[in-house]
């Protein structure tokens, strides 16, 4: 499996074009994974290589349990 990089950034990976860091090729969006509350895992994989690099992202889920409200019942 090829080496990931993890790094943590608040603005949301999926929005922000990713270039691969080992062929400076374009990468695209391969599975978001859940991860603490309010982040998330994104993965993303090279086009033109076998690089995989992992973002963990800030995400609203974080923001709506820190509010007070509740689901419905």
């Amino acid at each position: 499996m090829p080496s990931s990089q993890v790094s943590l950034n608040p603005v949301s990976a999926a929005v922000k074009p990713h270039v691969c860091p080992k062929c400076l090729g374009p990468m695209v969006l391969a599975y978001i994974k859940p991860s603490l509350v309010g982040f998330e895992v994104c993965t993303f994989a090279g086009t033109n290589c076998d690089h995989f690099d992992q973002v963990v992202t800030e995400n609203d889920s974080g923001k709506w349990a820190s509010s007070g409200l509740k689901g419905p019942v």
